[in-house]
């Protein structure tokens, strides 16, 4: 039985995926991704550096605080690493998170794992009794912002020059959140477009 508010244990997970807590073992395997490549117009300056390593660790660091959860993405048919994603700013005052860290392998996106990650971790927070799930996407990420629009994810606005990039642009970030039974129906509509891309 899962704890009230407990979102990383045990690990979220569906027939498709199974995100487990990023761990400093897993570094080696992400490090040999072409992540560093395809993150690096999303990826914020750093305190600590610009490279995907010190991205990494800072993540590491941060998982202490409670506030941030890194998931590493197992496809359970392979075995294999099929991505990254986390809970982010969590509030469990408020009942509030985000979720970003998103990457997926090329190789698996337009898969049933992308949507699976997706619904693992909405499952995992209404299991937990979020109430507000947000998204913070830079606004030249249009291929996200219309994914998470399709799930019902509704656009609130847009904050101005939010965040430096490691490249050195300055990325407006659109908001945009699921709340209350808005979390269920986008449970739904995942769970749909799984089972449609296993059919396939």
């Amino acid at each position: 039985m899962i704890q009230i508010m407990n979102l990383s244990n045990p690990a979220p997970e569906n027939d498709v995926v199974r995100l487990e807590i990023l761990t400093a073992e897993h570094k080696p395997t992400v490090l040999a991704t072409e992540v560093a490549e395809s993150m690096w117009e999303w990826m914020p300056v750093m305190p600590t550096g610009t490279s995907l390593e010190a991205y990494l660790d800072h993540s590491l660091d941060l998982k202490g605080t409670d506030s941030f959860y890194p998931f590493y993405v197992v496809d359970k048919a392979t075995g294999e690493f099929a991505g990254l994603a986390a809970f982010e700013r969590v509030s469990r005052t408020h009942r509030r998170l985000e979720i970003g860290f998103v990457w997926h392998p090329e190789n698996y996106r337009g898969t049933a794992v992308v949507p699976a990650t997706q619904l693992a971790l909405l499952e995992r927070a209404q299991e937990a009794r979020f109430r507000r799930i947000s998204y913070f996407v830079p606004e030249r990420n249009e291929r996200a912002i219309r994914s998470f629009t399709k799930i019902g994810a509704q656009r609130e606005g847009l904050i101005r020059n939010y965040m430096r990039t490691a490249g050195g642009s300055w990325a407006n970030m659109v908001v945009l959140s699921l709340v209350g039974e808005e979390i269920k129906a986008a449970i739904s509509v995942l769970r749909d477009r799984v089972r449609a891309l296993q059919l396939a």
